[in-house]
């Protein structure tokens, strides 16, 4: 505690010694007599209005009910407030690169879209809000009155208002704008755009955000994302030594970019950054806009005058840093021998079920951890063969070193011991040393993983020798992997989402009926029921993570449902979910990369929500399809099946088709649960498929279908560009239409 507390006494010594030079802050809360000043309108507070205050730890922009803290009122015609860093900034024209981060709430008080005006973050020469700039939905930044803005600013808007005059695309809707607000580019949140913001970052819902902004000098780019969060759990979070609102994950894919040069707006100025927002309640209802966590980094925004009182303050922190590293040191050093004892015994407690191994014995058992027993590589560490001092095999997984390697480790370990089931691996032991990575033993799968014998041909024979024992065995291993799925999100009275399902994580017993086992917990997250969401950065496997994670890093347990049915549509058709092809293109041959699951989706014949036996033949793997000579077409594959035989062969693997499908589908409240497909599977259930294919959201350059599949009825995409999502079938189309994922009547 030592050591952190004259961390921060440093830090602020910087702080206010260089603030203008290397400006960088971070407050997870607001109080009274910090550096984030309430701008107080000259203009404004002639009309006796309120502006903004602190209260609580939180930044209120404006409040969202009559209030006794600024004297707002139903009554007002206009409300703004302003907030901003105390001192003004002034960037060089070396790099005006920054970053930053804040939690916020927009609370509006009447339905879409009749609230408003809306809030932004900005970085404006002016301290006050320009006169005026309280109507016309200007939110503080500029006068809408004004043929040529009289500021300078740059803003990132959350608008909650149509003002024609700014071209505003919709009452809900995130914008960049430089010296205007009509801005340079805009996404668009609300319902109307049928997007994958929508409902997560609807500016309607009331709900807690976070929004993260950057701007890289070099490449002129400027990025924003933004995710939902929830607060209380945050601040649950907070209490008890976790994270605080600030610190949600960001999401992989940024929800805006513009190229533009900064350099024009920032550079040669003193430069104001804050928060600025505007309501209008006697005629649009009030609306509260409030800041709860807001952190700032700016690589070289300096005071224009530096004297030699920032050397003399240089050298003093210097000092201070060479006596707190020493004390950081001794403290350390006396803390690890007491903290290491408490990691073994929690761990130990979370194994308790399993046998603890030296570190020693594991090593010699795996030959030193070489090469030659090396068996996979999984999403925290590689997995070795193991021949223990009994000559039993074991599998033997090395976590990765890093600074959070225990935590980790604690979490797999916590989700193994919970987990008992038929088609999961089973945990027999583990090691965990000072110094060493940490080591989990479990019982070891001489056949290997599923994508061994998925993408070979050679190898594909081993799942059987026939068609209808291919079709079995692959069928089973589905069905195997579904039923284990089905458990870790229903079976432990908490969510456990898997978070990284894939063919390479798919174990498989010997014996000639070969089973599943599902493995690898290395990026689970246990959720409980009442929270039911977890954020999260895109973790897993590309080309297996659902849209939703990479747009919001927002995940809940249909994030699993997606990537078992990229599973699936591997497991029947034979090819990996990403692919590169020689695909033409003017009259040439360039490289494109193909997603199974788009590629899919866009190219069956969907006309009646039922795939043809014609088009099963153009996706099931060649393995999985009779040889009769010379065969064109379905018919051919059924005199050589039989009649009954043919009929119960296209029908299961329709089911198993349409199953696939759905799991894929780009808006999860269409995917099934995993209760529902294991359900399909066990009776050979059809789930309806939409009437059209969604588009998907993969940002892939693909080429049209016949290259993989052969000719089809339907035309597609060259490009696949991530944005609004529609069916096929009409571009301008702003409703989603999807089926209601429940079991429909048998196949057969």
């Amino acid at each position: 505690m030592c050591c952190v507390r004259m961390t921060v006494f440093v830090m602020l010594i910087a702080r206010l010694s260089f603030s203008l030079e290397a400006l960088e802050f971070r407050y997870a809360s607001f109080a009274e007599g910090d550096e984030i000043e309430v701008v107080q309108q000259a203009w404004y507070s002639s009309k006796s209005g309120p502006n903004a205050f602190k209260s609580d730890g939180a930044l209120w922009l404006t409040a969202f009910n009559n209030n006794s803290h600024n004297g707002a009122s139903e009554a007002d015609g206009t409300n703004v407030g302003r907030a901003v860093f105390r001192q003004p900034i002034r960037f060089q024209p070396s790099t005006v690169s920054f970053s930053t981060s804040f939690s916020f709430q927009i609370i509006t008080t009447r339905s879409y879209p009749d609230c408003g005006s809306g809030m932004a973050f900005f970085i404006s020469d002016s301290l006050e809000a320009p006169p005026n700039s309280d109507y016309r939905g200007a939110m503080g930044l500029m006068n809408p009155y004004e043929p040529t803005p009289s500021v300078t600013f740059f803003a990132v808007e959350f608008d909650t208002r149509i003002h024609t005059n700014f071209n505003d695309v919709s009452a809900s809707h995130i914008g960049i704008d430089v010296n205007s607000l009509i801005s340079l580019n805009v996404r668009d949140t609300s319902s109307a755009a049928a997007s994958i913001y929508y409902p997560d970052l609807f500016l309607y819902y009331n709900s807690s955000f976070t929004a993260w902004i950057e701007y890289n000098a070099s490449s002129k780019l400027i990025q924003v994302w933004m995710a939902k969060y929830n607060r209380s759990q945050s601040a649950a979070n907070s209490s008890t030594g976790g994270e605080n609102a600030s610190s949600i994950d960001r999401p992989l894919i940024p929800c805006l970019e513009l190229h533009y040069d900064l350099s024009s707006v920032l550079v040669g100025r003193d430069m104001y950054l804050g928060f600025s927002a505007t309501t209008a309640p006697a005629s649009r209802g009030m609306e509260g806009h409030v800041i709860y966590a807001w952190s700032f980094n700016n690589e070289s925004a300096n005071n224009p005058s530096p004297t030699f009182h920032y050397v003399l303050v240089a050298s003093a922190v210097g000092m201070t840093l060479g006596i707190l590293v020493i004390l950081c040191v001794y403290m350390v050093k006396r803390r690890r021998n007491k903290s290491k004892h408490a990691h073994a015994v929690r761990i130990e407690d979370a194994l308790r079920s399993a046998r603890p191994f030296s570190y020693r014995e594991l090593e010699k058992a795996t030959e030193g951890f070489s090469e030659a027993m090396k068996v996979g590589e999984g999403g925290y560490g590689a997995v070795y063969k193991g021949v223990l001092r009994d000559g039993s095999v074991v599998a033997v997984k090395k976590l990765r070193m890093s600074t959070m390697l225990e935590d980790q480790f604690y979490a797999e370990a916590r989700i193994i011991k919970k987990a008992r089931h038929r088609y999961l691996l089973e945990l027999q032991g583990w090691c965990y040393e000072e110094g060493q990575a940490a080591l989990l033993v479990s019982q070891y799968m001489s056949r290997g993983s599923l994508d061994r014998y998925l993408f070979y041909g050679i190898r594909k024979r081993e799942l059987g020798s026939s068609v209808t024992m291919q079709k079995e065995t692959r069928i089973r291993i589905l069905t195997q992997v579904a039923a284990a799925l089905e458990y870790l999100h229903g079976g432990l009275g908490d969510c456990v989402l898997h978070r990284d399902v894939k063919a390479a994580n798919v174990l498989l017993t010997e014996g000639e009926k070969m089973e599943a086992r599902l493995g690898d917990f290395g990026l689970a997250k246990l959720i409980s029921r009442d929270v039911g969401i977890v954020s999260m950065s895109a973790a897993g496997t590309p080309g297996y993570v659902a849209p939703e994670v990479l747009f919001n890093g927002m995940a809940t347990e249909k994030a699993d449902v997606y990537s078992f049915g990229v599973l699936t549509l591997e497991v029947l058709s034979g090819r990996r979910t990403i692919s590169t092809i020689s695909a033409p293109s003017n009259s040439e041959h360039q490289l494109a990369h193909v997603h199974l699951p788009y590629w899919l989706w866009s190219t069956l014949d969907l006309g009646g929500g039922i795939i043809s036996d014609e088009q099963l033949c153009k996706v099931l793997d060649p393995m999985l399809l009779p040889s009769p000579p010379h065969a064109e077409s379905a018919s051919d594959y059924d005199n050589h099946l039989g009649g009954g035989d043919a009929r119960v062969f296209w029908d299961d693997w329709r089911c198993i088709v349409h199953l696939g499908l759905m799991c894929c589908h780009p808006l999860p409240q269409c995917r099934p649960t995993m209760k529902e497909v294991s359900r399909a599977f066990d009776q050979r259930i059809l789930l309806p498929l939409p009437p059209d294919a969604p588009c998907s959201l993969y940002p892939f350059h693909v080429h049209p279908a016949s290259t993989v599949f052969g000719n089809t009825s339907h035309n597609s995409v060259s490009t696949i560009i991530p944005g609004a999502m529609m069916t096929s079938s009409s571009s301008s189309s702003t409703t989603i239409s999807c089926p209601t994922p429940l079991l429909l009547s048998a196949a057969r």
